[in-house]
């Protein structure tokens, strides 16, 4: 078909662009796997119904750009079939990122204890927080990789305007990346005002089945939103205030968090808390050791991104 685009050569600019976009999310598996039975409550939630599933917007998307990848080559037809997904998703994504904001602004570090936990607990299990960012991972994955086929697209097409739309694209990804990247550290820093609750308020709030849920979903969560965002986010983590890891993983572990206020009486007290998680959330956490396999295969073997069995 002569309307096919053909990949040439691409330029420094051109080429430094697609590969940003490849690279700002790691892998989508942990996202998949979290959120494929609530995304459409989400968008219900967050004021985005309808609209198509985001993991069937995934794996069309994923489709196409393996086959571009594959073959050099986007066919007029494959760019037809998922043309009009730019502004779903970007829709999507700043509405997950604006539910995102208002849930964290409400929880507040100066109320009394109780008062903090019966906030914690309606951000993760009415506001659904820890599923709203990682759904957001998945729509960014897929808007990135839109974006890579509308840069093909141009690429052919309108040559003239690859120059400017290509610096257009990459600012618009850096902006993405960084606000993205920014509500992670405020989730991150929310949580971990929690471990300066009075020592004999933690160890009672820890002690709670339901809390102790909660606690250790929205944790798992971050953690999987700081592996999936990659080296933006492990930059980020660095440069983080190192209170806010130590007093994650004191949320982890009451015994620790409470032992040295409360002596003896704390290994009691505490261990019936210790379900909470023990392993602590580090830098990046246990998602870094979960980034699924590369997305392209050698021989351009690119598998779709599925749910798992329900």
């Amino acid at each position: 078909m002569a309307d096919d685009a053909h990949i040439e050569e691409p330029g420094p600019a051109d080429e430094a662009v697609a590969r940003a976009l490849r690279d700002a999310i790691v892998s989508v598996e942990a996202a998949v796997a979290r959120v494929h039975e609530f995304s459409a409550e989400i968008f219900e939630l967050v004021g985005a119904p309808g609209g198509g599933d985001a993991v069937d917007h995934h794996n069309a998307l994923t489709r196409v750009a393996g086959l571009l990848d594959a073959t050099g080559q986007l066919r007029a037809t494959d760019w037809e079939s998922v043309r009009g997904l730019g502004e779903i998703l970007a829709d999507r994504a700043g509405r997950l990122r604006a539910h995102t904001g208002v849930v964290l602004d409400g929880l507040g570090v100066d109320a009394p204890a109780q008062d903090r936990v019966a906030c914690l607990q309606q951000a993760v299990e009415t506001d659904r927080l820890g599923e709203t960012l990682q759904l957001l991972v998945l729509v960014e994955d897929s808007l990135n990789l839109w974006q890579r086929l509308r840069l093909a697209r141009i690429r052919t097409t309108e040559p003239d305007r690859l120059e400017h739309e290509g610096a257009a694209i990459g600012t618009t990804l850096a902006g993405r990346v960084e606000r993205d990247v920014g509500l992670l550290l405020r989730a991150r820093a929310r949580l971990a005002s929690y471990a300066a609750l009075k020592p004999f308020e933690l160890v009672r709030w820890l002690s709670t089945a339901r809390v102790k849920k909660d606690i250790a979903r929205l944790r798992a969560d971050l953690d999987d939103v700081a592996a999936a965002l990659g080296s933006a986010a492990e930059r980020a983590l660095e440069a983080e205030d190192p209170s806010v890891a130590e007093n994650l993983a004191e949320l982890g572990n009451p015994v620790r968090a409470v032992g040295g206020a409360l002596g003896d009486s704390a290994r009691t007290l505490g261990g019936r808390a210790v379900g909470a998680g023990s392993t602590g959330v580090g830098k990046l956490g246990r998602g870094l050791h979960r980034v699924a396999e590369p997305r392209r295969r050698p021989g351009g073997d690119v598998p779709l991104t599925t749910a798992p069995d329900a």
